[in-house]
């Protein structure tokens, strides 16, 4: 695969994980319903679903404009590293492998540990939306920044 082409990888797993994330975080914010059988959560209502809301898209540009920029960064340095024709495998580093199965595991944690439902409620309202929209950015970043810089 070409390098643009694995940027395009890049861009599309990490906008798609970024819409996946904000849909999951919907029904916590209260605006739709939940899909899981057993609701342990509360979902917020009326002006906090907007307070969530705003604070996930402050949170999130404030991510995705400096920590996923970087992410992107150093994913271009990744595919450029392996040449213009390496297969679609070298598209994403063992350490980014590790990170995401961190990651995935930090959110199950989330919606899955026993604790209060009012604050699990605010938390994930906040927090996945704020992700999403971070991994949308970056995943747009990913198609035009420059690699980033070869250490030493």
């Amino acid at each position: 695969m070409s390098q643009q082409a694995r940027r395009m990888v890049v861009c599309v797993v990490w906008f798609a994980v970024g819409v996946l994330l904000v849909w999951r975080g919907l029904p916590y914010a209260g605006l739709r319903e939940s899909d899981a059988s057993a609701r342990d959560f509360t979902p917020l209502a009326d002006g906090q679903t907007w307070i969530a809301l705003a604070c996930a898209l402050v949170l999130g540009l404030g991510k995705g404009f400096t920590a996923l920029k970087k992410g992107a960064r150093r994913a271009a340095r990744q595919i450029v590293d392996h040449g213009e024709r390496a297969p679609i495998w070298t598209v994403f580093s063992p350490f980014m492998i590790l990170l995401v199965a961190l990651m995935i595991g930090a959110g199950l944690a989330l919606r899955l540990s026993p604790y209060d439902p009012v604050v699990k409620g605010w938390v994930i309202a906040v927090l996945y939306p704020a992700i999403g929209v971070a991994l949308m950015i970056g995943g747009l970043l990913a198609l035009k920044v420059e690699p980033l810089a070869r250490k030493g």
